[in-house]
C-alpha cells in the first residue's frame, strides 16, 4: 500500500461517485412499479396455468385427477373408438369433449396430458428373417400409425417409445411367420404377394394394438437385402431360374412357329390346289370354246379354214434362218407351189 493513501479522502471520492450515478427519485419509482407489474404478471400466468390449458389443432388431451382419467378432448366424440370407450365399464365416468383452444381444469388437482393426433412414422430396426428355402434376409420396415384413443393409450402404454417397442414386436413376430411360408425369390420379386402379406400383417397388428388405443395405418418393407455371404449363391440360383424360364419361352416360341408354319403350308397347298383346279377348268372351257369356234369356221368355209391352218403352220416352222425342203405334192406346200389355191 502506498504511504500517501488517505482513508478519509478515499471515502469522500466513493460517496461523490455514488451520488453522480444515482437515479432521480421519479425514475426509481418507475423501475419499482415496472418490477412489481412484471412480477404480478408472472404470478398471474403461473396461477392461470394451474386451472387452464390450451388444446392445439394437432393435439388431443387427457385430463387426469390424481392419476385417474376424468376427461378427454378429441377431434370426434362419435368415432368408433370413442363409442367403444363409452361402452367400456372401466371408463364409464370419463367425460368426452371436442374442440380446440382454451379449457379449464381444477387447479393443483387436475393435470393435462397432450398427445398428437397426427400420423406418426416408426422406422423399425433391421432384423434377420428366414424364408421357406432357408435363406437369410435382412429386413427393414416402417409403420405409419396414430393414437386413436388417448385414454387407452395413456392407461396402457403412455409414451411413443413404448408404443414403438410394441409395434416392433408384433411386426417382426408376424413377419417371420409369413416370410417363413414363401421362398426368397418370391419375397424379392413378387410385389403383389408381398403387398397382400403386408395388409395381413397390418390387420393382425391392429387386432393386437386396438386395446392400447393405437391404429396402424400402413406397413411397408423399406429394404430387403441378402447377407454378403449368401449373395453369390442367391444370384446364381436366380440366374439359373431365369435361364430356365428363357429356355422354356424359346421352346414355346419354336413350337408356335412350327405350328404356324405347318398351318401356312397347309393353307398354301389348299390355295394352290384350288387355283390349279380353277385354271384347269378355265383352260378346258377355253379349249372347248376354241374347238367350237374352229368347228364353226370349218363348217362355214372348209377351204379357208384349211388355208388359215396352213398359214399358222408356216409361221411356226419358217423364219429367216430356217431352210426347209418340201415335196411339191405335200399338203404343206400346196399353197406355196399353187398360188391359185390361195386366191
Amino acid at each position: 500500500m502506498s504511504d500517501n493513501f488517505n482513508p478519509f479522502e478515499f471515502k469522500q471520492q466513493y460517496q461523490q461517485q455514488k451520488a453522480s450515478v444515482s437515479l432521480p427519485k421519479g425514475a426509481k419509482n418507475l423501475l419499482i412499479t415496472t418490477g412489481i407489474i412484471v412480477g404480478l404478471l408472472i404470478v398471474l400466468i403461473i396461477v392461470l396455468s394451474t386451472f387452464t390449458f390450451m388444446v392445439g389443432e394437432r393435439e388431443q388431451v387427457v385430463v387426469t385427477e390424481f392419476d385417474k382419467i376424468v376427461r378427454i378432448i378429441v377431434d370426434d366424440a362419435n368415432s368408433p373408438t370413442m363409442l367403444a370407450l363409452k361402452e367400456n365399464p372401466k371408463y364409464a365416468g370419463i367425460r368426452i369433449q371436442t374442440g380446440k383452444g382454451l379449457f379449464f381444469k381444477t387447479p393443483f388437482i387436475q393435470s393435462a396430458q397432450h398427445y398428437t393426433n397426427m400420423l406418426l412414422t416408426y422406422d423399425t430396426a433391421i432384423e434377420e428373417v428366414f424364408t421357406k428355402d432357408k435363406k437369410k434376409i435382412l429386413l427393414d420396415n416402417n409403420a405409419q400409425w396414430r393414437i386413436e384413443n388417448p385414454a387407452l393409450f395413456l392407461s396402457s402404454i403412455g409414451t411413443q417409445s413404448a408404443a414403438h417397442q410394441r409395434i416392433d414386436e408384433y411386426i417382426y413376430s408376424r413377419m417371420r411367420e409369413e416370410i417363413g411360408k414363401i421362398e426368397a425369390k418370391q419375397l424379392v420379386a413378387d410385389k403383389v404377394y408381398v403387398n397382400k402379406m403386408l395388409f395381413s400383417v397390418r390387420d393382425y397388428i391392429n387386432s393386437q394394438m386396438n386395446p392400447y388405443g393405437i391404429s396402424v395405418v400402413d406397413i411397408r418393407i423399406k429394404r430387403t437385402e441378402y447377407p454378403e455371404e449368401t449373395k453369390p449363391s442367391i444370384y446364381e440360383q436366380m440366374r439359373s431360374e431365369r435361364q430356365a424360364v428363357a429356355t422354356q419361352y424359346r421352346a414355346d416360341g419354336q413350337k408356335q412357329a412350327r405350328t404356324i408354319l405347318a398351318e401356312a403350308n397347309k393353307n398354301a397347298t389348299i390355295i394352290e390346289a384350288q387355283a390349279y383346279q380353277t385354271a384347269e377348268k378355265t383352260k378346258g372351257e377355253g379349249d372347248g370354246e376354241a374347238l367350237r369356234i374352229y368347228a364353226e369356221a370349218y363348217n362355214t368355209d372348209t377351204e379357208f379354214y384349211a388355208f388359215w391352218r396352213t398359214l399358222q403352220a408356216y409361221s411356226k416352222i419358217i423364219d429367216k434362218d430356217t431352210t426347209i425342203f418340201i415335196s411339191p405334192d405335200s399338203e404343206l406346200a400346196k399353197y406355196l407351189f399353187n398360188p391359185k389355191l390361195a386366191n
